[in-house]
C-alpha cells in the first residue's frame, strides 16, 4: 500500500478521534455548562475559542458580576453594561450583583430592572459603597419593581439597604429568602419578612450594636406558608438593647437560632416543628444573677414556643433556671452541657420528654469562673421516658469522672428500654480499660442492651475490647 495513502489515512482517523465534541453539543447544553462558572467573565472569555464560541455567552442564562477581582470601577461599569446591552433576548434566570465601587446608584437599579424585564428567578445583591466613611456606608434602597417581580423566587440582600414594600402585591413568587443587616440604618427592614404570602425558606443574619446609633428592630416574621427558618444573630449591646423577634409561622417544619447573646424570641402557632437546633451563647460569662435572671427569661419564652418539636438540639450554657416545658412529641434529643452547671438542665429535659427514644449528650469544658462541685444528684423519680420509650443513649467528651459515671450508672440502670449505650471518651487510651471494668460492675435495667466505648469520636474505630 502506498506510503503517502497510509499515512492519509491516518491523519483522518486521528483527526476523528480529536474532534471537539464539546463544540458539537447543542447551544442550550453549552449555555447550561457556562451557567455553572463563578463569574459572568469567565463566560464571556470563551468566546475567543473559536466561531462556534463566539455568541455562546450571550444566551448564558445566569449572570454573576463582582468587581473584587477588578479595582477599575469605570471598566467594571462598562462590562456589566456591555453584557447586558449585547445579550439576546432569552430570559435571565438568575442574576448576582456584588458590589462595593459602584456610587452610581442609579446603574445599579438600571441593571436591575433589566434582570426583572427579563423574567428572572433569581436575585442575590450586595451592595455596598462607603463614600470614605467606613462606620456610615452609603444606604441602598431596595427599588419597587423587586417586590412586586411576578418571577423572582429566590432572592438574596446583603447590603446597607432600606425597604419601603407597597401595601400589597408584594413578592406573589417568593419562595427563598436570605437577608444579611450588618449596618440597619433604620427600621424598614423590619417589614420584610410580613410581606411574604408564599414563602417557605428564610434566612436573617446579622448584627447590631456595632455603633451606638444603631436601631433597636423588631423582626415580625409572619409567614403562613414558612417551613424552614434560620436565625444567626449577635449583638454588642449585651442584655440591653437587644433586637426582638416576633414569629408567627404555623407551617413551619425547622427552626435554627443561633444568637450571641440571647435576644428575646417569641414563636406563635409553632405547632408543626419536626426540627429545632438552638444554640444560646454567653459571650462575656457573666455570673451574675441579674445575668443568670435575664438568661432564664429568654430561654422560657423560647422553649415555650418550640415545645412541640420532635428533634432538638440544644447549646445554652447558661440555662439553668427557666421553667421547662413539657416535649410531648420530642423523640430525639441532643444536649450539650457545660461542666459549670451540667446535669440540672439534663433532669429537667429528660422529666419534661416523656417520648424521648434518642439522647445524644455532649459534655463540654467552660473555664465561666463558676464553682461546682459538678454532684450527680439523682432525680426522686425516675423519668418515665427511661422505663419504657428511651432505645439509645451516646455520650461524647467522656472522662471518666465521678460526676460523669454516676450519670452513665443511672442511665444504664434505669434504662429498661435502652438497647444501645456508646461512649466517646477523649483522654488517653489507657482509659479503656478501667472504663470496661467500671461498666461491667453496673447493673443493666435492660438485659438486650450493648455498651460500646470508642476511643475517638472523630475516628469513631471501636475500641480493641470491642462492645460487651
Amino acid at each position: 500500500m502506498d506510503f503517502n495513502l497510509v499515512t492519509g489515512l491516518m491523519s483522518e482517523l486521528e483527526a476523528k478521534r480529536v474532534k471537539d465534541r464539546i463544540s458539537a453539543l447543542p447551544d442550550a447544553v453549552l449555555c447550561h455548562i457556562l451557567s455553572f462558572l463563578d463569574r459572568t467573565e469567565d463566560a464571556v472569555t470563551t468566546s475567543v475559542l473559536s466561531k462556534r464560541w463566539k455568541k455562546i455567552w450571550a444566551s448564558v442564562p445566569s449572570l454573576v458580576f463582582c468587581d473584587e477581582d477588578n479595582p477599575d470601577c469605570v471598566s467594571f461599569v462598562r462590562f456589566v453594561d456591555n453584557v447586558l446591552f449585547f445579550r439576546n433576548s432569552t430570559d435571565i434566570r438568575k442574576f448576582h450583583l456584588q458590589s462595593c465601587c459602584v456610587k452610581d446608584f442609579a446603574r445599579i437599579y438600571g441593571w436591575i430592572g433589566t434582570a426583572i424585564r427579563r423574567n428572572v428567578v433569581e436575585l442575590d445583591l450586595s451592595v455596598e459603597d462607603f463614600a470614605g466613611d467606613d462606620d456610615h456606608p452609603r444606604v441602598f434602597e431596595l427599588p419597587e419593581s423587586v417586590f412586586t417581580c411576578k418571577t423572582l423566587m429566590v432572592l438574596g440582600l446583603s447590603s446597607n439597604f432600606i425597604t419601603n414594600p407597597p401595601t400589597s402585591g408584594c413578592f406573589p413568587s417568593l419562595k427563598s429568602l436570605n437577608v444579611q443587616i450588618d449596618h440597619p440604618v433604620n427600621k424598614s427592614v423590619e417589614k420584610l419578612f410580613s410581606c411574604c404570602p408564599v414563602l417557605e425558606n428564610l434566612r436573617i443574619g446579622g448584627s447590631h450594636g456595632m455603633q451606638r446609633d444603631d436601631p433597636i428592630l423588631n423582626f415580625n416574621v409572619s409567614a403562613p406558608e414558612l417551613k424552614t427558618l434560620r436565625i444567626y444573630w449577635s449583638s454588642c449591646d449585651v442584655y440591653e438593647k437587644c433586637c426582638k423577634f416576633h414569629i408567627n409561622a404555623p407551617k413551619l417544619e425547622n427552626f435554627h437560632l443561633w444568637q450571641d447573646p440571647p435576644t428575646d424570641c417569641f414563636l406563635e402557632n409553632s405547632k408543626t416543628l419536626v426540627k429545632v437546633t438552638i444554640t444560646l451563647c454567653d459571650p462575656l460569662h457573666d455570673n451574675s444573677a441579674e445575668a443568670d435572671h435575664r438568661f432564664a427569661i429568654r430561654g422560657t419564652a423560647l422553649l415555650a414556643g418550640i415545645s412541640s418539636a420532635r428533634s432538638l438540639y440544644l447549646s445554652a450554657h447558661r440555662l439553668k433556671k427557666c421553667c421547662l416545658p413539657t416535649f410531648d412529641k420530642l423523640s430525639r434529643l441532643e444536649l450539650i452541657l457545660y461542666n459549670c452547671y451540667y446535669w440540672e438542665l439534663l433532669k429537667e429535659l429528660l422529666k419534661r420528654s416523656p417520648n424521648l427514644e434518642r439522647l445524644v449528650l455532649e459534655l463540654n469544658e467552660c473555664k465561666c469562673g463558676e464553682s461546682s462541685d459538678h454532684q450527680w444528684i439523682p432525680p426522686r423519680f425516675v423519668p418515665s421516658c427511661l422505663l419504657s420509650q428511651l432505645k439509645t443513649i451516646s455520650v461524647r467528651g467522656f472522662k471518666g469522672k465521678v460526676d460523669e459515671m454516676d450519670v452513665a450508672k443511672y442511665l444504664l440502670e434505669n434504662g429498661e428500654g435502652l438497647k444501645k449505650m456508646t461512649i466517646y471518651y477523649n483522654d488517653h487510651l489507657c482509659m479503656k480499660e478501667e472504663l470496661h471494668k467500671q461498666f461491667s460492675m453496673f447493673q443493666w435495667g435492660s438485659v438486650t442492651c450493648q455498651v460500646e466505648l470508642f476511643a475517638d469520636i472523630r475516628e469513631a474505630n471501636c475500641a480493641s475490647f470491642g462492645m460487651f
